[in-house]
């Protein structure tokens, strides 16, 4: 009966340490807006995608390639809404002042963006 008691009172003492990390885990990200888990770039992306915004670029454009570059490839490729105005499937490209261009909320924004700046202005940030 003894070593019952020992392995239940460990069990216990386990779920208690494991749930007792995974609350300050999730306090701390909440707090430093470090997190622990899915790349913040990814979750930005998705949110993007998710609210229908939409990236205009071309092949020949630096400050494109340095937005992508700044996603990375993986969260780069979360965002469905990328038009390349190279390839001429797009009037809208006519009438942008230049690219790369976001369209948020029917609302376009020039130039290479940071994260916090997207975040912001998409309401997809803390």
């Amino acid at each position: 009966m003894q070593g019952r008691t020992k392995a239940l009172i460990s069990f216990v003492v386990l779920i208690v340490l494991l749930g007792g990390t995974y609350l300050f885990t999730d306090w701390f990200s909440k707090t430093v807006g470090y997190v622990l888990g899915e790349n913040e770039n990814i979750k930005l992306a998705k949110c993007l995608d998710e609210k229908g915004v939409i990236f205009y670029l071309s092949d020949n454009c630096p400050d494109c390639q340095k937005q992508i570059e700044l996603f990375g490839d993986e969260a780069f490729g979360y965002l469905n809404g990328v038009v390349n105005c190279d390839l001429g499937t797009s009037k809208t490209c006519d009438t942008l002042a230049g690219v790369p261009a976001w369209k948020i909320a029917d609302k376009f924004y020039y130039g290479v963006k940071q994260f916090n700046e997207l975040g912001k202005i998409s309401e997809c940030g803390k």
